[in-house]
C-alpha cells in the first residue's frame, strides 16, 4: 500500500481506480435494438431511452440484467413529488424546469408510436401504454442521474481525452454518445471534494485518482459546477455550502423592467440582453 504525506493511501494521484471496457456501456452503440428498429428519427436522449426500455424488457436475456437489478426503482427528485411537497419549492425556478408534462408528451408523440408498432420486440406481459409510460419515467430518471456524455475520438491513436472530449493541444472531430456507464455511475458528488475523474479512451473508460485518496476516504467524481436547483432537479439532493449556487430571475421579468412600460422595442431589448449575457 503506497504511503503519502504520513497517511497510508489506497491510491496515489494519477493511479487508475478502475476501467470499463466499451462493450459494457449501455448505449445505442451496444444495444441490439437499433438493428431491429430504426431509431434515426429520434434525437437527444431518446435513442438511449428506447434502448434502455428494450433491454429492461428483455429481462434475463439482456446483457445488462445484473446492472438494472442494482439501479434504483424509486427516486426523490421533484419529478416524483406530490403537490404539497412541490409547494416547498414555491418562489424558486425549479418548478418550471421539472418538465413532467413535456416528458410525457415526448413519450406519447415520439416513443410510443415506435414501441406500439414493434410490440413483439418488447418482452413484457403488460404491453399497454400506461405500463410503458411507467418504465419510461424510471429510465428517464436513470438517464438524468446516471448517464454520461461519452466522447468517442475519431482517431487511430489511443489518446486520453479530457472530460469534455477535447484534447488539451487541439480540438478534434468527435462523436458524442449519451451512455450508461456501469460502476462509474456509482460515485457520489460533493462540491470541492472530487478526487477522481473519468477519462475517455478508444477501448475503455478509465476512472483515475486526481489526488491521493486515503484509506477510508470516499471517492467522489464531479457532476459539474451545478447550483442547488440543478442538483435537486437532476439528482435529488443539494450541496451545503455550494459556491456555485445562483438565483435565477425570469427572463420576462428582466425584459419588462428594461421596457419600463414601453410596448415597442421588445425584440431589440431581448437581443441586447442576450448580447450582454443577461439572458439565457
Amino acid at each position: 500500500m503506497p504511503k503519502y504525506g504520513g497517511f497510508f493511501c489506497y491510491y496515489q494521484k494519477d493511479e487508475e481506480l478502475f476501467s470499463i471496457p466499451r462493450p459494457l456501456l449501455l448505449s445505442p452503440e451496444t444495444s441490439e435494438l437499433p438493428k431491429k428498429i430504426n431509431l434515426t428519427s429520434l434525437q437527444g436522449w431518446n435513442p438511449l431511452m428506447m434502448c434502455m426500455i428494450y433491454e429492461y424488457c428483455r429481462g434475463e436475456a439482456s446483457h445488462w440484467k445484473p446492472y438494472f437489478d442494482i439501479l434504483p426503482e424509486e427516486f426523490c427528485t421533484p419529478m416524483f413529488w406530490n403537490s404539497e411537497e412541490l409547494q416547498e419549492l414555491k418562489g424558486t425556478g425549479i418548478i418550471d424546469k421539472i418538465g413532467r408534462d413535456e416528458a410525457e408528451s415526448i413519450f406519447k408523440e415520439k416513443l410510443w408510436p415506435l414501441i406500439s408498432a414493434n410490440l413483439d420486440q418488447f418482452s413484457v406481459e403488460d404491453k399497454d401504454e400506461a405500463s410503458f409510460l411507467k418504465i419510461f419515467h424510471r429510465m428517464g430518471s436513470l438517464i438524468m442521474a446516471y448517464a454520461f456524455h461519452d466522447t468517442l475520438p475519431d482517431k487511430d491513436e489511443d489518446e486520453v481525452m479530457d472530460e469534455d472530449g477535447e484534447d488539451e493541444e487541439e480540438e478534434e472531430e468527435e462523436k458524442v454518445n449519451v451512455s450508461m456507464v456501469p460502476m462509474a455511475d456509482m460515485l457520489n458528488h460533493r462540491t470541492g471534494f472530487n478526487n477522481a475523474r473519468l477519462f475517455h479512451e478508444k477501448d475503455c473508460l478509465r476512472m483515475v485518482a486526481i489526488k491521493p485518496i486515503k484509506a477510508g476516504q470516499q471517492i467522489y467524481n464531479t457532476y459539474g459546477d451545478l447550483c442547488n436547483a440543478d442538483l435537486l432537479r437532476k439528482y435529488g439532493f443539494v450541496d451545503v455550502p455550494n459556491p456555485h449556487n445562483i438565483v435565477e430571475i425570469s427572463g420576462d421579468v428582466v425584459v419588462e423592467k428594461f421596457r419600463a412600460g414601453n410596448e415597442e422595442g421588445k425584440e431589440e431589448i431581448v437581443e441586447w440582453l442576450l448580447e450582454q449575457d443577461a439572458l439565457e
